[in-house]
């Protein structure tokens, strides 16, 4: 287990019933490693608003972000005529989400998915094909991989700690330096105001 406390992994991924065994198999590795499966909508949120807004809801409110891309459309190359297959629209949509809220962005593969030009711009992918002698040869590089994106929201969430402490002490010393000085107008005024009584 990577983490004492557990993190907060949104989950991008396909809700097909195609796809449950390897989401499950790619959850069952996150959990192993102290990461807690979070926040897709329509498997672990649900509510009466635009599912976008929910996913941006559910993507700030989580340490990282791990995309399980599975095969779900065709896509042909006009000029090479190579066809692959990539996951759905939804899944780019959320990792655009996640690099855009500064969250470390975790992929995991199904073998045989193209997971197209956006993600190997922003993150190292790992491919699994579903088996657990595929896991045990590529284990110590998942573990790497999620280890660095579990530190890198821990240093994320310093840095948000330091800074609101940072921005409460100007506060504070802004309202002390605001009380002082009126103090002293005040002062100013009872000693030049020669019908201020004194006593």
């Amino acid at each position: 287990m990577l983490n004492e406390k557990f993190m907060r992994a949104f989950i991008s991924c396909s809700l097909r019933k195609e796809d449950k065994e390897f989401v499950d198999f790619v959850e069952s590795i996150l959990i192993r490693n102290g990461i807690e499966p979070f926040g897709t909508v329509g498997k672990y949120s649900a509510g009466p608003v635009n599912p976008t807004e929910l996913m941006r809801e559910n993507i700030a409110l989580a340490d990282i972000t791990v995309i399980i891309a599975t095969k779900r459309y065709e896509q042909k190359d006009i000029l090479s005529g190579k066809v692959s297959y990539g996951p759905s629209e939804m899944i780019h949509a959320e990792v655009a989400m996640s690099f855009m809220a500064n969250k470390p962005v975790v992929v995991i593969a199904q073998q045989g998915t193209d997971v197209g030009s956006f993600i190997p711009n922003i993150t190292q992918f790992i491919v699994l094909d579903g088996t657990y002698e595929d896991l045990k040869h590529k284990e110590i590089l998942i573990k790497s991989l999620l280890k660095n994106a579990c530190e890198m929201a821990g240093n994320a969430e310093d840095s948000e700690v330091s800074a609101e402490f940072v921005d409460f002490i100007i506060k504070a010393l802004a309202v002390i330096g605001g009380a002082a000085i009126l103090h002293d107008i005040m002062n100013t005024k009872k000693q030049t105001n020669p019908l201020v009584n004194p006593n």
